[in-house]
């Protein structure tokens, strides 16, 4: 008869998705082993469904064993069932785990200790998610913190079991604390207090008061039973041989509770992300005294997970609680780092405990986690832009419109999913990020520039000029400024370059640096900057500063913008005059684009060599006559021969950048100013970069290059001490054909189709 039975259960199949249930608690001893067993066959025979015990025991303690009758050799480890072979979990669902007449099996995680070293938690999920296709599983999880975090991802529904006392109470409440700030939704948890009625226990009341304070109950209260030690000893099962004790009357509470469960479909594969889990068997199987415990992991929405539909809604809803609450603890708004990250945590837990309080709430742990940082994001920050400011490979944003958010990475535009609600949830962004700065905008001052606190160069512009919609534009820099040896490895120049552009500013020669938007001209300056001497007084001056020079002796200034009425305005060409009386050896200008550039040229003319400036121009000589354009805006009426004299006597070099299709930015010409021919200023290119091609993946293919060209002031390194060789000076076509190589275009095509290859 039991053996039929055993059949029958063994051929059924799962009419519903396998319900995953852990048991575990504070502390050893509070009897979870005894539940899990007792409610598996309890569950077993009531539903007609197989249950398979996994003992998530890193000591292989095989208590349940015994009561089972279940032995080696006759016993299956998860270790010794998987063998050498993890994915071929096939074999688990073919006889390899024996289960008894009651439909329950067992399966520990080794037979001995040393063996659970080698599994990691991804074959384990892995293991489950195969095992979840035949058998309902109940988890027996030791009470340690990182295991449990493991399993309560997983679960439908986790029994946590406790002693009537303070301590174990405690420590119940210091975990549903942290469970919750991890985005678990409590009411997957269910409390139940164990030897509820031994001599000198909590009475009832004083447990429930301290529940409720939790915002928790308890599901029920398990009696003492004097037959519990005996059946273990007996190799006897309560809930078989006393069906009418009042301890299994109070075990069929749990049944209830696990029939009201309703089993989720999970996708086992992204439970364990495999960079979450690093340390592998380190993180959940060492015991805590053998090395520090990795944090727990931060949840991620699955493959294919995507938020519902009630989403924006909710958000809503708790938007104006979270802000009322805000009130009542009186938590403000702050652009301090450190007060920021208060009031985040802050506001995070008023999140959590008003979702806690959704009933039903049909939300995984990624979804919550996801919807408290983004409403964080909205309260605190920039909404759903913040997630994007924190992302240091985003050059920049740029809002089209409130549901298209582009990015710039790597050189790329990309479409973002990301989405505003709607226009007005723009425009209170753009005011959060000027109303700082003691600028506005509004239907009279739609257009407005500003700066971040991170330096980052913002613009909006709004209706009635924005007809698309407010437009919102974020230019970004790297918390840290590149080096010229990034620079070099970015492919953006060569040694040979930076070497000489270095000695260039060591000699105090003025260059300017052109090239179009996004072209990295900022970047590059800031770079160049940082190779003047440190005994040098260096001004800067900007329309938004985003210089970061690491010298000492430096003095920033910015203009201003007019106020509402349209005064108080200090213009770029304001700041060149006023730092003239400032005594400086240099004088660097973000960038040149009106009338300032006049100044700035007899700045260069009347004994401040080795001043930098940035200029948009696509070449050098475009940049040549931009710059001559730009002198006359000063309203001087200066003749253009003059003008020209100006130009060539002021500026030595001009430094070209490019930004090329694929995203690559570089520097394509390094060109020397050697004089002027009638109306003509005249240049030599003495560095340069040659396209040769583009691959199949479309990257450009190319190689930096001198130009056999020695500049006019070469003889000025030897006077200060430089020593540069002439042969820095070499093209790439000479050196090949001197010792025999290929041509250079060649060279570049070969290492390209290598570096292809081993991509590959």
């Amino acid at each position: 008869m039991a053996d039929a039975q055993t059949q029958t259960r063994a051929g059924a199949a799962l009419r519903e998705p396998s319900r995953v249930v852990v048991f575990t608690g504070p502390k050893e001893g509070v009897g979870k082993s005894t539940l899990c067993l007792n409610l598996a066959l309890a569950w077993a025979g009531s539903q007609n469904r197989k249950v398979l015990i996994v003992h998530m025991d890193p000591l292989c303690r095989d208590d349940l064993a015994f009561q089972l009758n279940v032995e080696p050799p006759t016993l299956a480890s998860m270790v010794h069932t998987i063998g050498d072979n993890p994915t071929g979990l096939g074999r688990l669902l073919r006889g390899r785990i024996p289960m008894t007449h009651w439909g329950v099996g067992l399966l520990p995680l080794g037979a001995k200790r040393q063996d659970v070293l080698n599994l990691s938690p991804q074959v384990i999920v892995q293991v489950l998610g195969a095992l979840s296709e035949s058998y309902d599983l109940f988890l027996d999880v030791d009470p340690y913190f990182p295991m449990q975090v493991f399993a309560f991802d997983l679960a439908d529904l986790v029994f946590w079991s406790c002693l009537p006392q303070r301590a174990h109470f405690e420590a119940t409440y210091s975990l549903f604390n942290e469970i919750k700030s991890l985005h678990f939704p409590l009411d997957k948890f269910e409390v139940i207090v164990n030897q509820a009625n031994i001599p000198g226990a909590l009475p009832a009341r004083e447990v429930d008061k301290f529940f409720q304070a939790m915002q928790r109950r308890v599901l029920t209260y398990m009696p003492w039973e004097d037959l519990i030690p005996e059946c273990a000893n007996a190799q006897n099962i309560l809930v078989v041989e006393s069906l009418q004790s009042d301890w299994v009357k109070a075990l069929r509470v749990l049944l209830g509770r696990t029939l009201e469960v309703q089993p989720t479909p999970k996708h086992w594969e992204s439970y364990m992300a495999a960079e979450e889990f690093s340390h592998g068997a380190d993180l959940l199987w060492k015991s805590s005294g053998d090395k520090p415990a990795s944090p727990a992991p931060v949840a991620k929405l699955a493959a294919g997970e995507d938020v519902p539909e009630f989403w924006n809604e909710l958000k809503q809803k708790l938007h104006k609680n979270v802000v009322s609450a805000m009130e009542t603890e009186r938590i403000r708004i702050s652009d301090e780092p450190n007060q920021n990250d208060e009031n985040r945590a802050k506001v995070a837990a008023i999140i959590e405990n008003l979702i806690q309080k959704e009933a039903n709430l049909a939300l995984s742990r990624a979804q919550r986690e996801q919807f408290t940082t983004e409403l964080v994001d909205e309260i605190l920050g920039l909404g759903p832009l913040q997630a994007l400011m924190r992302d240091p490979s985003i050059n920049e944003i740029m809002v089209n419109s409130y549901d298209k958010i582009y990015i710039e990475r790597k050189g790329k535009l990309v479409l973002l999913n990301t989405k505003f609600r709607n226009d007005e949830q723009v425009i209170q962004v753009i005011k959060r990020i000027v109303a700082p700065i003691g600028r506005r905008i509004d239907e009279s001052v739609p257009l407005v520039d500003a700066r971040l606190k991170d330096g980052s160069r913002v613009n909006a512009i709004i209706a009635p000029l924005a007809v698309s919609g407010p437009t919102l534009t974020i230019r970004r820099f790297s918390a840290k400024p590149f080096t010229h040896k990034q620079l070099v490895g970015f492919g953006a120049c060569t040694e040979d370059m930076i070497k000489f552009l270095d000695n260039c500013v060591v000699l105090r020669k003025n260059a300017l640096i052109s090239g179009g938007t996004g072209t990295g001209k900022t970047t590059f300056l800031n770079m160049l900057s940082n190779f003047i001497p440190e005994d040098e007084r260096i001004i800067t001056v900007e329309d938004t500063a985003e210089l970061k020079l690491m010298q000492e002796h430096w003095v920033r200034l910015e203009s201003r913008p007019p106020n509402i009425e349209g005064k108080g305005e200090i213009t770029i060409r304001d700041l060149v005059k006023n730092c003239l009386r400032m005594r400086p050896d240099r004088i660097v200008v973000g960038e040149c684009r009106g009338a300032e550039s006049l100044d700035m040229l007899q700045a260069m003319n009347t004994g401040h060599e080795g001043s930098l400036a940035t200029i948009h121009a696509n070449t050098p000589q475009d940049a040549i006559s931009r710059l001559a354009a730009m002198c006359l805006m000063a309203g001087t009426e200066l003749p253009m021969s003059v003008l020209l004299d100006m130009i060539s006597s002021a500026v030595h070099l001009f430094i070209q950048l490019t930004r090329f299709a694929d995203g690559k930015r570089r520097v394509t010409y390094i060109t020397e100013v050697t004089g002027r021919d009638g109306m003509q200023i005249k240049t030599r290119d003495i560095f340069r970069y040659h396209q040769v091609t583009v691959n199949d993946e479309g990257q450009s293919i190319g190689y930096f290059t001198a130009c056999d060209y020695v500049p006019h002031f070469y003889d000025e390194f030897r006077l200060h001490g430089i020593d540069i060789p002439k042969t820095l000076f070499e093209s790439e076509e000479s050196k090949a054909k001197r010792l025999g190589q290929p041509p250079p275009q060649e060279a570049a095509l070969k290492l390209a189709m290598a570096s292809a290859k081993a991509a590959k």
